[in-house]
Parts: structure tokens; sequence; C-alpha cells
């Protein structure tokens, strides 16, 4: 009896567990289906944070390198305004300076001109009045009669006894050039003398009528 009644409760659960099994089967597959959706969905996520991340870093990257470029552009802009501003500011100092020094210059130059000027005129009167006065200076050991001036390329030629009554001769022909100062003599002055103490000196007459008459005749064949 005890073992129909076992027999009777072991089919009734079984029948009992046949009928229950799709409701299990079903919540069983709807609970990995959602655990299934929620991982796809967390690994969606976690690919696309993932590739956002990576989107930020490049796009965060890209605007660091353009932002130092355009820095360094904009300081190397910067840079170069400033260092032409600086030579433009050296050259109207340099120029403003120079401006001071030339006036400054200009203003010592023409001092020194004005008393060179000074000084040559002078020189130049002071010797020009000493020329002529020369002949009657103590020390001139001729007779200012016999000086002639002549002025260039020497002062005076001296006919030395040329007005001298008690004689009947030019004792000499002497030349002189009357230096003031420490003047020295010129190129020309050093030929006439070279000329005159190497004795190439000499005596010409010079018959102007026969030589007039002479190129007179010669003009009108």
């Amino acid at each position: 009896m005890i073992a129909v009644i076992a027999i009777i409760v072991l089919v009734y659960r079984n029948a009992s567990l046949k009928s229950q099994l799709p409701l299990l089967v079903q919540e069983e597959s709807r609970l990995w289906k959602e655990r299934a959706e929620f991982e796809l969905q967390q690994r969606v996520r976690a690919r696309v944070q993932e590739w956002r991340d990576k989107e930020m870093q490049t796009v965060h990257a890209n605007a660091q390198r353009d932002s130092l470029v355009q820095a360094h552009k904009l300081f190397k802009d910067w840079c170069e305004g400033e260092i032409e501003n600086v030579r433009k500011e050296q050259r109207e100092l340099a120029m403003r300076e120079a401006s001071n020094q030339l006036i400054e210059w200009k203003q010592v130059s023409e001092k020194i001109i004005r008393q060179d000027a000074i000084q040559r005129s002078q020189a130049v009167t002071v010797g020009k009045v000493t020329e002529h006065i020369v002949p009657h200076l103590p020390n001139f050991n001729f007779n200012p009669k016999d000086a002639r001036f002549i002025g260039s390329p020497v002062d005076f030629v001296v006919f030395d006894g040329l007005n001298d009554e008690e004689s009947d001769q030019v004792r000499n022909v002497v030349f002189i050039e009357v230096k003031t100062g420490v003047s020295a003599l010129t190129k020309r002055e050093r030929l006439v003398r070279d000329a005159i103490k190497a004795g190439r000196v000499k005596w010409v007459e010079w018959n102007a009528a026969r030589e007039l008459q002479q190129a007179n005749s010669a003009m009108f064949e």
C-alpha cells in the first residue's frame, strides 16, 4: 500500500515537473537572452567608449599640434616685427647721430677753414708786401734801383752795378726769390735755380722790326 502511494506521488510529481518544464526553459531562455543582450550592450558601450577615447585623443593631438604650429607662427611673426622695429629705431638713431656729427663736423671744419683762409690770406698779404719792400730792407745787399720785380717764376732780377755811377759795368745779374715763413721752392722755381747754377744762361738779341717784316712778307705770299 505504501509503495503504491509512493509510486502515485512520484508519478504526480513527474507530471507536474513535465508541465512546468516549458515555463522553466522559457524563463532560463529569457534570462540568458537578457544576460546576452546586457553583455552585448556592455561590449558595444566599451567599444564605443574606446573609439570615442581614441577619437578624442586624435582630435586633442591634432588640436595641440595645430595650436603649436599657430603659436610658433605667431611667435615668429612677432619676433620679426620686433626685430624690424628695433632695426628701424637703430637706423633712425644712427641717422640722427650721423646728422648731428655731420653738423658738428661742418661747424668745426668751417671754423678751421675760416681760420686757415685768414692765415693764408695774411701770409699771402705779408708775402706780397714783403716782396715789394725787400729791396729797401737793411740787409738787401744790392742797390734797390738795380732790382726789377717780375713776380714769376722768380720775384726779382738784380742787375748789380747798373745804376752805380762809379762803375761802368754790371757786375752780376742776380735772380732773387723771396720766401716768408717755412714755404719752400716750387717745381718751376727749382728748375730756374738749377738752370742758373748750371750756367745755362745766355744773351739773345731779337730784332722785332726784322722779324715782323719777315712775318708780314710770309703772310702775303
